[in-house]
């Protein structure tokens, strides 16, 4: 949440020495008094009654902080002569210090500050801990019974109206910064049902939309996802964070109807084409859902749009990598397959009939395996352009390099497992495993090319040198081995 600070006139500097106490208790007496008012048949029909009600609210408010707000200064100084908390609040009657803050203390509020800034603040005697609320109520009641219905266009009326909203908000992002969420989005919704009274020209600093935001986002923190989704719609309709108002309304949907909620967030990306966030919770979900035809799809818009964000390449070739781990899987079981076929056509090598129809399962089964590996090395290849595509943009991009030296590992992995299942009858001369450890071997050689150049990247990441380590022993190469060793040695 970014804190704008709507700032209210302070007035004079008001000390809280031992009156502040009784100042407050002044103001309950003054609301004690209006609750009658109002509550009077006759006083209580009156827009005007009302209208002082809302005054007086306000001011009890404000009179513990008297406009102080978020961000303003602590101290005096030369640079902020007439804007400190010292200057309206006086010198506190104690100071203390409680983690990263240091607490101003006063007889009826503590503020905590930070860096001499103001950053939050908690009151400890208030005359109406709902004074706020109850002045919205007063003001739209004065509207309400207001005659002429002149009573929102009136100058003095907007200003009282700025007054209340910036309060409103003021103590939202304070009640936020305390983690007092439920109090947050109670303020930040008060003021939203200011909307009907018109602006004062002045009033520009807080727009509704932002109001709405920031009152769905401190509802959502306090789990109250009802009004949380009421307001991110409402947010939405002012046209402010839209993707961000959509896909929480997404998340908070998907709790209950993962269905529903993907209605949502399509039509609202078919609605906002140009929203990024929409974009990638479409492909998000159908990631989930493992439809990974459906997420290429979109994944390729999204890279026609933006491609520039190599985290979308990332997440492209990721599907590739998904697919061939899988076949990878796949053709180790249809290898396995063909040896256990092998083993039954020698075991019925006496018997020509099911000799010839095994024989002819082992042919099928071939196929079946070598259909399996083109698609390995399909999805392969797919994985590994969408990886290079990355490094032609970033060539020392650290996910790319190291990406490129898995594939190449898991690509000697086929290899091994071709290598595992020649028959010893087959290959009595070692020849067969020979090439087959040569195709291995230069697939170790290339994985490391690319876990240097990870490395390179970055230099202090662990996972390359250590794959480099396990590699490097394997094809017995010790001065590298060495190396890497010595590496990672002065990283631990």
């Amino acid at each position: 949440m970014t804190i704008a600070v709507a700032a209210m006139f302070c007035g004079t500097a008001l000390a809280q020495g031992g009156d502040a106490k009784k100042t407050i208790d002044t103001y309950k007496t003054k609301l004690e008094a209006s609750s009658k008012d109002v509550a009077d048949a006759k006083k209580g029909a009156q827009s005007k009654t009302w209208e002082t009600r809302g005054k007086l609210l306000v001011e009890a408010f404000r009179a513990n902080t008297k406009g102080v707000y978020a961000t303003m200064p602590a101290s005096k100084s030369d640079a902020n002569l007439f804007n400190n908390l010292e200057l309206i609040m006086g010198a506190p009657t104690s100071k203390k210090t409680e983690g990263e803050y240091e607490i101003w203390e006063y007889p009826t509020v503590n503020y905590y500050i930070q860096g001499d800034q103001v950053q939050f603040w908690k009151e400890t005697y208030v005359a109406d801990p709902d004074a706020l609320s109850k002045a919205v109520d007063a003001y739209k009641k004065a509207a309400e019974l207001d005659p002429k219905g002149a009573y929102k266009d009136k100058k003095p009326t907007m200003e009282l109206i700025k007054d209340l909203r910036n309060a409103l908000y003021n103590n939202g992002i304070n009640s936020y910064m305390l983690k007092e969420y439920k109090s947050a989005s109670k303020d930040f919704a008060k003021a939203l049902e200011l909307r009907d009274f018109p602006r004062a020209e002045s009033d520009t600093i807080i727009q509704d939309g932002q109001i709405a935001y920031y009152a769905a986002l401190c509802a959502n923190e306090d789990g109250d996802k009802v009004l949380a989704e009421k307001m991110f719609r409402s947010a939405a309709g002012l046209n402010y964070q839209i993707s961000s108002c959509y896909h929480y309304i997404y998340l908070i949907t998907k709790e209950k109807d993962e269905a529903k909620a993907f209605q949502i967030i399509s039509d609202a990306y078919k609605k906002y084409p140009k929203e990024e966030q929409l974009l990638y919770d479409v492909i998000n979900y159908y990631l989930e859902k493992k439809k990974y035809n459906e997420a290429e799809n979109y994944l390729n818009t999204a890279i026609s749009e933006h491609p520039d964000n190599l985290v979308l390449y990332s997440v492209k070739s990721s599907i590739y990598v998904n697919n061939y781990g899988t076949l990878k899987d796949k053709y180790k079981a249809d290898v396995d397959k063909i040896s256990q076929l092998k083993k039954e056509a020698f075991r019925q090598r006496n018997n020509p009939k099911e000799k010839e129809r095994v024989e002819g399962e082992i042919a099928a089964q071939q196929k079946v395996a070598e259909a399996t590996k083109a698609d390995f090395f399909a999805n392969q290849k797919k994985a590994a352009d969408c990886y290079k595509q990355m490094l032609s943009k970033d060539a020392n991009n650290y996910d790319g390099n190291f990406m490129l030296g898995i594939l190449s590992y898991d690509k000697a992995e086929i290899y091994q497992i071709e290598k595992d299942a020649i028959p010893m009858s087959e290959d009595k001369d070692g020849s067969q495993a020979a090439a087959k450890d040569k195709e291995i071997h230069a697939c170790w050689k290339e994985s490391c090319e690319w876990f240097e150049k990870a490395h390179k990247a970055k230099p202090t990441e662990k996972n390359p040198l250590q794959n480099l380590k396990m590699l490097y022993y394997k094809l017995g190469d010790t001065a590298n081995n060495a190396r890497v060793k010595a590496e990672l040695d002065k990283l631990d």
